[in-house]
């Protein structure tokens, strides 16, 4: 025995190397210098290095300090995360030190890159407080763990010759610290102080700069005029929240009449003074992705914020915190400035000097600039936290490019599969890429509806294809016929296409985002989207899985006057809804006079196309309903921005607390009519109009509504479960980012015996078909079930 313990001290004396291969977000968030002074820490030596988008690791020492290395990695704070460590055991090499190595490619690496990061408080400390500093009030201060990246990067590796940083050679001082272990910013690529690094200036729009930009733009700001602000990944245009007549003039300037407002404010304790914020909202306003958040106003906000300015008849407003040092600097002055997208109406947003001095001129006053480019424009990323988590609304800047995992074809695996492009939507598009295992999703690109944001589009989709230097072997694509994205895909591809139906990619995002392999029932509400069938779809009940799908049940299709102009005018879509609900011409005739008075003279046209003589649309749409019945309680009867109608309906249960009123609600649900898998909702409309006349509170009215909206769903699902026996439910599309109708309709169904999934990672709405379009086509493309073809 003796001497089998005296063998086992032996080998725990001898030295052991072993590499560690890191998968996760290790690249360009501190990690490799974390790792550095971890190893120092417990004696060991080798190097770190990252190869694409993993860190190896070779370590070599004494066998309990490797494996107390080891545990320790997993300490490492964030913004770094590791998914797994892979060990392998190695032959000694009797290394002296420990070093960090640099860069590599390797072709067999999972890219996984790092979004752009909200300025750390040591740097906030530094550029606001410290006037001992040489960072003090340099707006381009950063750090390994704070600062731009992903619009930064050109090319990969992560380092700084591969950055929009590369033209600004470090000094010595700020060598000193690139290269000290012991520093915050060892081997930070965005290094820079005002003696190497970028610079700002401020000019009017003829390009005349003042000296002094900091005293002139806060002067600015304080006597209510609009700026340009030139940030991380494109222009806001800033101004004083708390003055009236600048936000009038910015919307004025913006052709932006009632479309809410992005708030930013100077810090946490500032929001926490005027808003209700949970600690959950708090955790989600203060991550390094700093996003735009949702939250409810106290009362004592309207005292400081001109709030029906700011998000005219919302009870949420948007608020972030200052992501970045001259954001920090500019909100040091001003408790809040508005900060919304530096973009003209219709166009993205600007992201070069020369493009917003063009664009924004006559919006703008000033134009606050900089030298460093942008390498890809990125706007913010907006969310609201939702049953305890945050979830996107827009999944952009901050959280962007951060990998998806989503689920393999059987017996395949990440290396051997092709790549693969979901083109997303035209409306609120974004892309991705299936690579290597996982899901790279582009920025939120916007509305794809003229030839600036096409060319933005292809832009983005150049940045990333360049960035993973790959070439796509299948493109899916929704095969609307009248959608630019897919006609040019189809018209200039010479590799596999595969369409993907607009609600099936839905449903099939919403399976891929929680791992799901399928069957499932998808519940699909949104405002339109082409159906196999040729029609508009938009409430609709499937099953199915990534190869296909079966529409179960669906809405009874509407008519949409005016097609197009009917969705920007919510009021043509309450006719038809009245028209839906009229036993005889006397009532349609009567109830439209006393609901829509002002459009009495425009009534023969509408009557003419709900009567078939002049041609409209057919739609199966939740979205039209919501606006329909907003406009028939007056809420909103001409839109200003998609979704208006829709949006002021629900916030009408906002105002009342969104879970007062459920379970425990007397308040019930209109009568529908389910038969032959269609739903008709002329008793719903005709009832509801009924109590609208007899004086019932419009409060008590919509929350009637979402309940019956929740028990149309519940119908459609239990009439897909007993043609399947399927109790695996997937909810996607833009109607659910109602909070209160997914909360009922969640709890109803769960109530039901029905497993339900929603969305957390990415958009239920269009912003999130990317996804479901690229892993429907792979899935195809493995089993090849439905046909793939050569365009």
């Amino acid at each position: 025995m003796g001497e089998l313990a005296r063998g086992k001290d032996q080998e725990q004396c001898l030295p052991e190397r072993k590499r560690l291969i890191v998968n996760g977000i290790v690249q360009g968030v501190g990690f490799r210098p974390s790792v550095y002074n971890l190893a120092v820490k417990h004696q060991l030596t080798g190097f770190v290095q990252n190869r694409s988008g993993e860190v190896i690791i070779e370590i070599e020492g004494l066998p309990q300090m490797i494996t107390e290395f080891t545990q320790d990695l997993y300490t490492i704070n964030r913004p770094a995360s590791i998914s797994n460590i892979e060990g392998i055991q190695l032959t000694v090499q009797a290394d002296e030190t420990f070093s960090i190595l640099p860069s590599e490619t390797s072709a067999h690496a999972p890219l996984i890159f790092p979004p752009d990061l909200k300025s750390c408080q040591a740097c906030t400390r530094e550029v606001l407080v410290d006037e001992t500093s040489r960072f003090y009030r340099y707006p381009f201060t950063s750090c390994t763990y704070c600062g731009p990246r992903y619009s930064a990067i050109r090319s990969l590796p992560y380092d700084r010759i591969h950055t929009t940083m590369d033209p600004f050679p470090m000094c010595p001082q700020c060598q000193r610290k690139y290269d000290s272990p012991d520093d915050r910013r060892f081997h930070a690529q965005t290094i820079a102080c005002p003696e190497c690094g970028p610079s700002v200036s401020i000019c009017e729009h003829d390009g005349v700069v003042v000296e002094d930009w900091f005293d002139f733009t806060i002067n600015q700001l304080l006597k209510g005029k609009i700026i340009a602000m030139k940030g991380i990944g494109g222009f806001h245009l800033l101004c004083d929240a708390m003055e009236e007549q600048a936000i009038g003039r910015l919307r004025q300037r913006k052709q932006r009449p009632r479309k809410p407002l992005a708030l930013m404010a100077a810090n946490i304790d500032t929001i926490n003074a005027f808003f209700h914020v949970s600690n959950e909202e708090e955790e989600a306003l203060t991550a390094p992705a700093a996003p735009i958040l949702l939250l409810k106003p106290k009362p004592c906000a309207s005292n400081k914020l001109p709030l029906h300015l700011i998000a005219p008849g919302l009870h949420r407003i948007g608020i972030m915190l200052p992501y970045t040092p001259l954001h920090a600097m500019l909100t040091q002055s001003v408790d809040f400035i508005v900060a919304t997208s530096g973009n003209k109406s219709g166009h993205p947003i600007a992201h070069t000097n020369g493009e917003a001095l063009s664009q924004l001129k006559g919006i703008a006053d000033f134009f606050l600039l900089h030298d460093r480019e942008i390498a890809t424009r990125i706007d913010d990323s907006v969310g609201q936290v939702f049953d305890g988590k945050f979830v996107p609304i827009r999944r952009s800047r901050g959280i962007v490019p951060e990998a998806i995992a989503f689920p393999l074809p059987l017996n395949e695996f990440e290396w051997n599969q092709p790549i693969v492009f979901g083109a997303g939507a035209e409306m609120k598009n974004t892309f991705c890429f299936l690579f290597k295992g996982k899901a790279l999703f582009s920025q939120h690109i916007g509305d794809i509806d003229n030839l600036e944001q096409m060319d933005a589009y292809e832009e983005a989709v150049q940045h990333l294809s360049e960035l993973l230097d790959i070439k796509t072997d299948i493109i899916a694509y929704d095969p609307h016929p009248d959608y630019d994205i897919s006609n040019r895909i189809i018209e200039t591809s010479n590799r596999r296409v595969a369409p993907v139906y607009h609600h099936h990619a839905h449903m099939t995002s919403c399976m891929a985002e929680n791992m799901l392999e399928g069957p499932v029932i998808g519940c699909i509400l949104d405002g339109t989207g082409y159906g196999r069938d040729g029609t508009m779809w938009g409430f609709e009940i499937l099953t199915g899985d990534y190869l296909d799908f079966d529409r179960i049940h669906h809405l009874n299709p509407l008519t949409l006057p005016g097609g197009e102009h009917g969705i920007k005018n919510p009021w043509m879509v309450g006719i038809s809804l009245v028209y839906e609900a009229s036993e005889n011409e006397r009532y349609f005739n009567e109830t439209v006079k006393r609901l829509f008075p002002q459009h009495a003279d425009k009534l023969p046209f509408i009557r003419a196309q709900l009567e078939g003589s002049i041609k409209s649309p057919k739609v199966s749409s939740a979205g039209r309903i919501f606006d329909g019945i907003s406009s028939i309680l007056g809420l909103c009867e001409e839109a200003a921005y998609e979704g208006e109608a829709a949006v002021l309906l629900s916030e009408v249960i906002e105002a009342v607390g969104i879970d007062h009123h459920f379970p425990h609600t007397s308040i019930n649900s209109y009568p529908f009519v389910s038969e032959n898998g269609k739903w008709y909702i002329s008793d719903m409309i005709r009832t509801l109009i009924e109590d609208l006349e007899v004086g019932i509170p419009k409060s008590e009215i919509i929350l009637k509504f979402h309940h019956t909206i929740g028990e149309m769903v519940l119908d459609g699902v239990r009439n897909a479960y007993e043609k399947s026996g399927i109790s695996e439910v997937v909810l996607s599309g833009g109607v659910w980012n109602n909070r209160y109708l997914l909360l009922y309709t969640k709890k109803r169904l769960q109530q039901s015996g029905f497993i339900v999934h929603t969305h957390q990672k990415i958009p239920c709405g269009d912003g999130g078909i990317a996804l479901g379009q690229a892993v429907s086509a792979l899935w195809r493309w493995k089993l090849n079930h439905v046909s793939i073809h050569t365009s």
